[in-house]
């Protein structure tokens, strides 16, 4: 009897061992440039899969294969996952969301301003000095409305998301 009650205990041991392994691989490692050049991206159905795609690892490298194997596959919709992420994110911040929204017409609009009146050609340092200038505003800005926090939050919550979808899901032979 006592070897049944540690059996279920050393299964979820090992099991978080194997999880808590994926914290020190590289699951960009074999991704290449074809891979995020590709035009077919699956739909979200394909992502998510049957209930039958998906089985725990039986050992870490195991689980590691499968992570950089689907990521391969599935590198759009991880990056689909994180600006869901990020939207929700700032769902209830609404003046965080639009200063984001238009840090990039302000932007646009001072690099129109300045080849407009020609000091693009005239003086390059200038265009440059300014444009560099703007990019610390509204730096500045986004990390005073916590927009900043809201990205690394949303940029971590993804990647334990591919962490966890990567391992669990079943490759393809």
């Amino acid at each position: 009897m006592q070897s049944r009650e540690k059996q279920p205990v050393s299964t979820v041991v090992s099991r978080a061992k194997i999880l808590l392994s994926l914290l020190k691989i590289n699951p960009f490692g074999k991704l290449t440039t074809n891979d995020l050049t590709k035009d077919k991206t699956h739909p979200f159905s394909v992502f998510r899969g049957r209930t039958e795609l998906y089985s725990f690892p039986e050992s870490q490298s195991e689980a590691a294969a499968r992570v950089q194997e689907n990521v391969r596959q599935f590198n759009g919709n991880y990056i689909l996952v994180f600006v869901i992420f990020f939207l929700i994110s700032l769902y209830k911040q609404p003046i965080p969301f639009l200063t984001l929204l238009a840090s990039f017409p302000v932007t646009d609009y001072l690099d129109n301003l300045i080849i407009r009146k020609g000091l693009d050609q005239a003086y390059p340092f200038v265009r440059r000095l300014l444009f560099f200038i703007s990019k610390l505003g509204i730096a500045a800005l986004l990390m005073r409305t916590e927009v900043v926090i809201a990205f690394f939050f949303s940029l971590l919550a993804a990647y334990f998301a591919m962490l966890l979808h990567g391992a669990l899901r079943i490759l393809h032979e």
